[in-house]
């Protein structure tokens, strides 16, 4: 999938996303956000990584990356454990040990129909997902951000991204 992302009316990069099934039975996402912007003052070159990995419908791996002007500003790698899920961020070291079951990433291949808790990769932890009507869903994330997700004909068409500076816009174009 692509989406076209835009703030401030201007369309300023691109979002691609995919999922694929590996040998061993694993389902893998990745996500390649890459964008620069200049508005006023405001300058901004931001690149963001994904991979999750799921197996027997479970969390095995996640990784986040987030480069702004060539400078790694944020990262979570999660790996399950037989004691659970160890963290490394760039908040630091920990453990939990829920497993999940349905992220951020799944949103951009299934409606979340009865999903009312997810898993955001970004941040290594759960949040509440909120249904707004029939085909739009809400996250609040622990990072303060907050993020909507609309659906056309049980497939993902736009999202809202509600940030400190700004609001973006994504759009799927392919």
């Amino acid at each position: 999938m692509v989406f076209d992302m835009s703030a401030f009316g201007i369309t300023f990069g691109t979002m691609t996303v995919n999922r694929y099934w590996e040998s061993d039975s694993s389902e893998v996402y990745t996500l390649h956000a890459k964008g620069y912007l200049k508005v006023l003052w405001m300058e901004r070159s931001d690149e963001t990584f994904y991979e999750v990995r799921y197996k027997q419908g479970k969390l095995v791996h996640s990784s986040f990356r987030q480069v702004e002007s060539g400078v790694l500003k944020k990262w979570t790698y999660v790996r399950s454990t037989t004691e659970g899920y160890k963290v490394d961020s760039y908040r630091g070291k920990r453990t939990f040990s829920e497993s999940p079951v349905f992220s951020v990433l799944k949103l951009y291949y299934q409606v979340p129909e009865g999903i009312n808790k997810i898993f955001y990769e970004a941040e290594s932890d759960f949040t509440k997902l909120i249904q707004r009507n029939e085909k739009t869903f809400e996250i609040k994330s622990s990072d303060g951000n907050r993020s909507i997700y609309k659906y056309v004909n049980d497939e993902l068409a736009k999202m809202e991204f509600h940030i400190s500076i700004a609001t973006v816009y994504m759009k799927r174009v392919s």
